[in-house]
């Protein structure tokens, strides 16, 4: 089985990219395989949601290549899942997006939680987006930013989790939260530390979605065109 994650921004090395692999691996079976790689064109960050529109053509057209090229089920690597319903008009695998599943996850085991993105700028955004879910309408309580620029989070990882037990303190402490969702992929990875700190489930959205791409392909859960027209490009949209 293959996996095909991809990010939606193009400003990462191959050396990150290759180091969010092995990160990744650790939520797959051994037989199942990962790959990570970015848009070509595109913003170096989505910091507002022109750069979200820009970027999900270009993730349109990744995932197209990724099923051409043999991949069993592809994961957006980002919280906002960046172009899923389009990417599901022109694919027939699974497409995962790591915010839709980490809010079915909350609403399953969460009474109230509290999503942590990078900057307070992405809040407003943030927030508008969420509300349109269900889920987050009768269960989130906030939406919090830990104030550190997304290409920032895994620079200095001290300081990372520094500021985020603070946050997640606030969340438990001010919003009677009990789950917290890191909402930004850029924070893979700090939540387990934080929930031996913490009366607190930390969901790790980069973690699940690689998970869930894997179970989807194993059990053959995947959208169907009655729900997700099949793309036929009437517009002669050039992919």
């Amino acid at each position: 089985m293959k996996i095909k994650v991809i990010m939606s921004d193009k400003a990462m090395s191959r050396e990150t990219m290759d180091a969010r692999e092995r990160m990744l691996k650790a939520a797959l079976s051994s037989d199942a395989e990962v790959s990570v790689d970015c848009i070509k064109k595109g913003p170096d960050e989505l910091d507002c949601n022109t750069d979200e529109a820009f970027a999900a053509a270009e993730m349109v057209k990744e995932s197209i290549r990724a099923e051409k090229e043999g991949y069993d089920a592809i994961v957006i690597y980002c919280f906002s899942d960046v172009g899923i319903d389009a990417i599901r008009e022109n694919v027939r695998i699974p497409v995962i997006g790591p915010g839709e599943t980490s809010l079915a996850a909350a609403s399953m085991i969460c009474n109230r939680f509290t999503v942590l993105t990078s900057e307070s700028i992405n809040i407003p955004r943030t927030y508008r987006r969420l509300m349109r879910n269900g889920i987050a309408r009768e269960k989130m309580a906030a939406v919090r930013a830990l104030d550190i620029p997304i290409g920032e989070l895994r620079s200095n990882p001290e300081v990372t989790e520094k500021y985020l037990k603070a946050v997640c303190k606030k969340a438990v402490e001010e919003d009677h939260s009990d789950g917290i969702i890191l909402g930004c992929l850029g924070m893979a990875g700090y939540g387990e530390k934080l929930e031996k700190e913490l009366p607190v489930k930390i969901i790790d959205p980069a973690f699940l979605a690689v998970a869930y791409a894997e179970l989807c392909v194993r059990v053959g859960m995947r959208h169907i065109p009655a729900v997700y027209p099949v793309f036929t490009n009437s517009s002669n949209v050039e992919l």
